[in-house]
């Protein structure tokens, strides 16, 4: 049975991290990438703290939820093809066929140090730097193998159950929160944020949200206690970021001292929760445009930062406003991304290797 909230909050989300990256191609505050910002001084800026503290968790924690559910309908082994599918081939081969181009422009700043290479070494080098967003989908490939081994040390769901009998009542929610908050600390803690790399993919602190949604926010009775608590979830989300953003801003969000502080956890583990709330208890309906959405998020997200720093790259040297510019990104990149999946999904091999869609078999005969 399809969750209508879930697939609202993931593709809602996906259009964040799209929003996040229009801002942070051009960040001020000494965030690794980018493309150069417009001067030192950038109060928009601020939307990346609103940002960035909670929505990649918040899509771990959702991945998790979303890969009990579908193991429940589905064999280990089916479910791990699909996964090898979905999530590996696009985050390597991929590289190669299209993310290369995505390379290509983060490597411009630096493209006479590339001078003297052969074109072959070349496209090695842009193909493995042209990874960006795509480190979520590696990542996740990687807990779903650890999620597999953990089912096989605890067949029967012991673990599984006893969550959802510990945390579906009020004290047990109340548990569940400063647990969560605490454990994701503790794997904030063990990161190191020294190189841009292991600061990007955190798997220490990752994994945590992603275990959680799986064995314990997939529960119904657990999510029953977050129903009706809309409103108050809403609230206390704004309060968090407008607090978040007024603490740490302009300081470099990606930091150690700032991602392995308490106020940083407090909202990336919180935030989260509290926007299953909101969707749960608002947003648990479909319409032809939510259906659409849905289909296509993982294609958004696949895709978008290539019309993204193509377009910054070009509207940069150029003398149009930076408001403007903010304006053109904002709207145009999810339309060329939803437009450019349209497209590699009808191109054969092109779109198993990018989008990880297998051709469609063909009807037996009788």
């Amino acid at each position: 049975m399809r969750r209508n909230w879930v697939d609202n909050l993931r593709w809602v989300t996906v259009l964040l991290v799209v929003l996040y990256h229009c801002f942070y191609i051009f960040n001020s505050v000494g965030v690794f990438g980018g493309i150069g910002s417009f001067s030192d001084n950038q109060p928009q800026d601020i939307v990346e703290y609103v940002l960035y503290p909670w929505f990649m968790a918040l899509l771990f924690l959702l991945a998790g939820m979303s890969s009990r559910w579908a193991l429940e309908n589905k064999t280990a082994r089916e479910w791990w093809k699909s996964r090898c599918l979905k999530l590996l081939v696009p985050s390597t081969i991929g590289l190669f066929v299209l993310q290369w181009v995505v390379g290509y422009f983060n490597a411009l700043p630096g493209m006479a140090e590339f001078s003297s290479l052969p074109a072959p070494a070349k496209y090695i080098i842009f193909a493995v730097s042209g990874i960006g967003p795509l480190w979520f989908i590696q990542l996740l490939w990687l807990y779903s193998l650890i999620l597999l081994g953990l089912r096989k040390l605890d067949s029967k769901d012991r673990f599984y159950n006893v969550c959802g009998n510990i945390f579906s009542t009020r004290i047990g929610v109340a548990m569940l929160l400063l647990i969560f908050f605490f454990l994701s600390w503790g794997g904030s803690m063990l990161t190191s944020y020294d190189a841009p790399l292991m600061g990007l993919y955190r798997i220490p602190f990752y994994i945590v949200p992603f275990l959680f949604g799986y064995y314990v926010f997939s529960q119904d009775k657990v999510l029953d206690n977050f129903s009706t608590k809309g409103p108050y979830a809403a609230g206390l989300f704004v309060l968090m970021a407008v607090l978040y953003a007024w603490r740490w801003y302009p300081q470099t969000y990606t930091s150690g001292a700032v991602q392995q502080d308490w106020s940083t956890m407090l909202f990336a583990t919180m935030g989260s929760v509290c926007l299953l709330a909101v969707f749960r208890c608002y947003f648990d309906r479909s319409s032809s445009f939510t259906k659409y959405m849905s289909k296509r998020s993982f294609g958004i997200y696949v895709l978008h930062y290539l019309p993204l720093i193509v377009l910054a790259t070009i509207l940069k040297r150029t003398a149009i406003n930076p408001v403007w510019i903010y304006l053109i990104l904002i709207v145009c990149v999810p339309v060329l991304s939803v437009a450019l999946y349209e497209l590699i999904s009808r191109i054969p091999f092109v779109r198993w290797a990018v989008l990880g869609i297998k051709k469609p078999k063909e009807p037996k005969l009788l």
